[in-house]
């Protein structure tokens, strides 16, 4: 173990399985005090345990929380502020790809709930603890593809649920956001970056269905399958690299507004994310719900 993160606190969403387990492993590695977040009880004290005894570092907890409802969303807030009043990095890993239109309990589509809406909101949950560190960052994990356009009409799947489009179009509306959000926390000090780890084998990306495919794309199930295959956990682990380096690297100490790929380089978005009229429309629908 190295001591590159003594005496930081990390706490990240989604932390239970794939890149986001990894790339707690990674940091944890680095000496930081590592919070994982996870659905259920008992995975999530499963990769605490497994992270302590790889890394030899004793200081690795766990919560349980769902993102995917307001209330479960403060909650969670509640229970990160209870359990540390320090949080250096803050990394909202936690994603949702669904094969079928849903709405959660609140009424809100699940991707926008989950994928956009709990990282706005937990981040500003937790704007008390993150302001008491030295130099705050706030991780958002994108995901998808190449950076494409927002859609401001289609914010919910309005016009139509596309399944593994709409998870994507969600992880650019992610991107807005995330930008709209580092412009908004810079006065406050607090960095907000975004990254991309990359395609990996994950429970979730083995989720993907032909139903969740639309029209053409349907003919590529068997290609999707193949490059998801169970793998042991080795595309997770190369994918969070992305994500240890954002967290961890001394070099990005102040920088905020910024996107990485899955090799660690800094890329521009798409314009629209950029686009404070795009921010605003944003902007506007979660401070509604």
């Amino acid at each position: 173990m190295s001591d590159a993160m003594n005496g930081k606190t990390v706490v990240i969403t989604g932390a239970t399985g794939g890149i986001g387990f990894y790339s707690a492993l990674g940091i944890a590695g680095l000496g930081a005090e590592v919070i994982l977040i996870g659905r259920k009880s008992e995975r999530a004290q499963e990769a605490a345990v497994r992270i302590v005894k790889e890394t030899g570092n004793s200081k690795v907890a766990h919560l349980v929380g769902d993102v995917s409802t307001l209330a479960g969303i403060q909650q969670l807030a509640n229970d990160i502020n209870q359990r540390v009043s320090q949080i250096d990095v803050f990394i909202n890993n936690a994603g949702y790809l669904g094969n079928a239109f849903r709405r959660n309990e609140d009424g809100i589509e699940m991707h926008f709930a989950v994928n956009v809406l709990a990282p706005w909101k937990l981040t500003h949950a937790l704007m008390p603890a993150l302001k008491s560190s030295s130099s705050p960052r706030v991780l958002n994990i994108s995901g998808g593809d190449k950076p494409t356009a927002v859609d401001v009409t289609n914010l919910q799947a309005e016009k139509a649920f596309k399944g593994l489009i709409t998870y994507t179009h969600s992880k650019s509306i992610l991107e807005a956001m995330s930008i709209a959000l580092s412009r908004r926390l810079e006065s406050d000090g607090v960095c907000v970056n975004i990254v991309f780890p990359g395609r990996a084998s994950t429970s979730m990306t083995q989720s993907l269905s032909v139903k969740g495919l639309p029209g053409p794309m349907k003919i590529m199930m068997p290609f999707f399958r193949i490059f998801f295959r169970e793998d042991g956990g080795k595309s997770a682990l190369e994918a969070s690299r992305s994500t240890v380096f954002a967290a961890t690297d001394p070099t990005l100490e102040g920088v905020t507004g910024r996107y990485f790929d899955s090799k660690s380089n800094e890329k521009k978005l798409h314009p629209s994310s950029y686009d404070d009229r795009v921010h605003r429309q944003i902007i506007d629908v979660i401070e509604r719900l």
